[in-house]
């Protein structure tokens, strides 16, 4: 499989390069970044970086394609996605530097990957969760056209050790090539 680049408006999605290592550990060691996302260290040292990379340039991109979103030349996040041919679905997540939110870019990267996911690979749908308290990443699964489907209770613990309920979002192929 060729790996592929996408581009939109104001993005540029790739996959990842060594070149990444200092720009990725600096958006993803803030504290106000890992809020929500207990599974990544913090702080998020150069050895975090380093691994994080190297496992995103690694994965099979036919089942964990990971794209780096660059914007101006700079790293500044990334979409990914865990595709799953037994149930035709894939799951969708993003990961964006902080000094670049609300500004649409999620939504735009977002939109990118999914347009490729069902135009790559057989999918009847795509598939979201996030922290029912991460009202940002809830918005951006709204903007795509997503649905809330499921609420899954004391889903994961967060930072503090607390049960945190997920939200499951979706879109059908059909609804999507349809918006």
């Amino acid at each position: 499989m060729t790996l592929p680049t996408l581009r939109t408006e104001r993005l540029l999605l790739r996959s990842f390069t060594s070149g990444d290592v200092d720009e990725a550990q600096v958006f993803r060691d803030d504290a106000e970044f890992v809020k929500y996302l207990p599974h990544i260290p913090h702080p998020f040292t150069r050895s975090d970086a380093e691994n994080w990379v190297e496992t995103n340039t690694a994965g099979p991109w036919d089942q964990y394609p990971t794209f780096a979103i660059e914007t101006n030349g700079k790293l500044i996040g990334d979409v990914n996605a865990e595709i799953d041919l037994s149930e035709n679905a894939a799951m969708i997540g993003y990961a964006l530097s902080r000094e670049h939110w609300g500004k649409g870019f999620a939504t735009e990267a977002s939109t990118a990957v999914i347009n490729w996911l069902f135009g790559e690979f057989d999918l009847s749908k795509v598939w979201a969760s996030t922290d029912i308290n991460n009202r940002q990443s809830r918005r951006v699964l709204e903007k795509l056209g997503m649905t809330c489907t499921n609420t899954l209770q004391n889903h994961h613990l967060d930072r503090n050790g607390e049960p945190v309920d997920e939200v499951v979002y979706e879109i059908s192929r059909n609804k999507w090539n349809s918006a």
